[in-house]
Formats: structure tokens, sequence, C-alpha cells
């Protein structure tokens, strides 16, 4: 039995919601309903249709959000990954490197779906597979990132199958088979950013990594230790060993509640930017009086959000450049439509692309940015960094159910919103997770 799988399933394997305590569940309580608003308006994108017209099935008996159509359960969490994380705009973890709740959501709510599952206990696997998820990604460490693998599937697979191995009730011996299973299962390239491949990569987590739990749970075997094992995925993918000193360092701690949440509907790395010149905007800088704007940031983000002529909406959400002009030419980037092909398109948005430089800073975070913007007038600057989670969780929940109440309403109308935000809200409560799902 592998040491690793051993220590996460002794500390989380038996984890019910009376074990968790109070502000961890309630960042997981964040974290899904802020999934299900991202869900349910990812659902109205292309990307979201064309995986329903191939892969729906008049047979399946799962829901899929924002649609009438149905698909089993698989395909359910494939397809409803895919929608979570269709306008980027889901939470996301630097403990993991990656969105914690874009591959774990939508495995459970097709695990749970039809077997009178509780609210408590949503809340109990989400954190079950968050805590091991990110121990994981921490433990293969950003080298694997770095390399050009995407985390949010290739990291996120191992919270699906864990969580959903939670809600299973698997043993230790059959989450070792689990893991092993997702561990072959991990895929997922940076390349790919900015199209529709990367949401379809948590997507595809969330069914593999369902799948990992629900085979062994049937008795299918694998590698216990294919994540640390001499050409396992840490030895093929990472940075050699596994790294025990980051295992070690969240020994007795919890991770989930270390969750970011966004407010702009584009890459994390390009918030940092979008709030250091908002706060320049709010002093009186106009786009008229912009010579030049210049961005320092960390390197490493650069392979992420560095698209430097970003011509569609997508490409906008991965482009430093493309953000601080949308912004500056007066587009609200907390707004998912600010990145539809138009406004990216627009010729003042455009024109100011080709005023933004970005350095490279290696003394920065890699989620913090310093914004200087030039002008006939001198120099304004101005420095935020993004990477602490917020400490008023009263006034976090606050701000989500705003952002939810945004996203759903196209999807759903006002009632049905505001039903399923007030459900959301008391989620420990909710006594079948079907309830949920037959709002959307």
């Amino acid at each position: 039995m592998s040491e690793f799988a051993v220590r996460l399933w002794d500390r989380f394997g038996p984890l019910s919601f009376c074990d968790v305590p109070a502000k961890v569940a309630e960042v997981a309580a964040h974290s899904i309903m802020d999934w299900f608003g991202c869900a349910l308006a990812g659902s109205q994108e292309p990307l979201s249709a064309i995986l329903r017209a191939e892969l729906a099935s008049g047979a399946g008996q799962h829901t899929l959000i924002g649609s009438p159509e149905r698909a089993d359960r698989l395909r359910a969490a494939l397809i409803n990954g895919a929608a979570g994380h269709a306008l980027d705009f889901d939470d996301s973890s630097a403990v993991m490197g990656g969105h914690p709740s874009a591959p774990l959501v939508p495995a459970l709510l097709a695990q749970c779906e039809s077997e009178g599952r509780t609210g408590a206990e949503l809340v109990a696997a989400y954190v079950a597979g968050s805590e091991i998820q990110t121990r994981v990604g921490s433990a293969i460490g950003p080298e694997h990132y770095a390399k050009g693998w995407h985390t949010t599937s290739t990291i996120g697979v191992f919270g699906a199958a864990a969580g959903c191995s939670r809600l299973l009730g698997l043993d230790a011996d059959r989450f070792g088979h689990a893991m092993g299973l997702a561990a072959s299962s991990a895929a997922g390239l940076k390349a790919n950013f900015g199209t529709m491949a990367k949401p379809l990569h948590p997507g595809a987590a969330a069914e593999r990594g369902l799948l990992a739990a629900r085979l062994a749970a049937r008795g299918y075997t694998a590698n216990h230790a294919a994540i640390e094992a001499n050409q396992g995925l840490a030895q093929a993918a990472g940075s050699g060993d596994l790294d025990w000193t980051r295992v070690d360092r969240w020994a007795d701690g919890w991770t989930t509640h270390r969750t970011l949440f966004k407010l702009h509907a584009a890459c994390h790395f390009t918030h940092a930017g979008i709030e250091a010149t908002s706060s320049l905007l709010r002093q009186g800088l106009e786009a008229a009086d912009i010579e030049q704007i210049t961005l320092r940031a960390h390197p490493s983000i650069l392979d992420v959000c560095g698209i430097a002529s970003p011509t569609t909406g997508l490409e906008a959400k991965f482009s430093l450049r493309g953000t601080q002009a949308l912004l500056v030419c007066g587009f609200d980037t907390t707004a998912a439509a600010t990145f539809d092909d138009g406004p990216i398109n627009r010729q003042d948005v455009q024109a100011l692309i080709h005023r933004v430089v970005v350095k490279p800073d290696d003394s920065l975070h890699p989620m913090a940015t310093i914004v200087c913007a030039q002008t006939a007038g001198g120099e304004l600057q101005a420095t935020h960094d993004t990477s602490r989670p917020s400490t008023d969780l009263a006034e976090q929940g606050i701000r989500l159910r705003r952002k939810f109440d945004a996203q759903t309403a196209p999807a759903l109308g006002e009632q049905r919103t505001r039903e399923l935000g007030k459900r959301l809200e008391a989620l420990a409560a909710v006594p079948d997770i079907d309830d949920l799902l037959a709002l959307t």
C-alpha cells in the first residue's frame, strides 16, 4: 500500500460533515455555489452545445446543467465539468496550482444524483476531494505546471476520484486503486489555453475521476503508488521524486479555506493587473491620456496569459495586454459578455493593446502585478496581489451570491435563480441533492 495514499485516506477517507471546521465548510459551500453559477452561464456557451449534441442521450438519466437534455452518469460529469470552466470564471487554489471545483463538483453531483444524498454529504465529499487534490498538487510541485501540464485536469482527476471514493465508502485498499487509475488518466496541456479544449480538460478529469472510483469500487486494480513510484506521475511529469516536505507542510492543516474566487471573467493571473489599473482609473486616469501602460509580472505567468495580440474573447481571457485594454476602454471585466469576440476587436481596444508592455519580474509573486501608466503629465503606479484568500467570509459570501445571481439569471430566470441561490446558501441543510439539480 502506498504511504502517500494511506496518509491521505487515513485523514480524509472517514471524514464526515461534523468533522469539518466551520470556516472550511463555509468556503466549500461558497465554492459549490460559485461552480453552479459558472456552470449555468457556461452551459449557454457554444462549446457546451457541441458537447451536448455529441454526448447527450435520450436514455440517460443524469442532469445536464442549464439544459433539459440528459446523459449517462459519466458523460454528465464530462459535459457539466466543461460547462463549469467554459468561462474560466471559477475558483482557484494556489496550493493545488489550478481550479479545484471545476473537476470535483461535477463528478460529485453525478455520483450523488438519484441516490438521496444530502447537502451535508456533498460538502463533506467536496472537502475530502479538495484536501486530497491540493496535497497531490503540492507534492508533485510547480515544475509539473511549468512543463506545460494543465493541473486543473492532471491534478483535479485525483480530487474527483477521492471525493467520489468518499461517497462510495471505499476502504483504503480500493481508494489506493482509484488513485492509481486516476494517475494513468491525468492529462491536459497548457498549449490549449485560449481554446475550447481548456474547459474540456476539467470535464474529462471529472469523468475519469468518477470512473476511477467506480471501477475501484467494483474491484478494478491499479498500482496504489502510481503517483510516487518509479516511472509514476511525479517522475514522468513532475520534478522527480514526490516532495515529502510539501506533503508534511499540510499534515495537520486544511487547504480548502485557502480557495481564491474570481470576480473578473478572465484568467486569474490577469486579476492583479486589472485591480491595480482599476485603482488608477479611480484616481482619475483616462484612456485618452495614456501613452503607455507597463505591467511587471512574474515570468512564469507569461506562458499562461501572455497572448500578445488577442482577437477572440477566449484569447482575451488569457492576455495581460488584452484585459488591460478592455478595462481602460470602459468594459466591465466582471461581466462574461466582455469576453465575447466583439469587445476585443473594437478599434480603440486593439489600438490600446499596442500601448501595453509586459515586463518579466521574478521578484514578484505570480499572482502580484505592478502597473505603471505613463501619461504626458507623468507616471502613475499601483500594485496588487490576489494570492491572499479572504478573511471576511460573510462579505465573500455576499459578493459570490451577487456574482451567482448575475450568471444564473440569464439561464434560469429570476425566480429559479432566487430559489437555487437560497438553497445553496443553506447547502448543509438540503435533504436531497436532486432538489438542487431539478432547479437547473
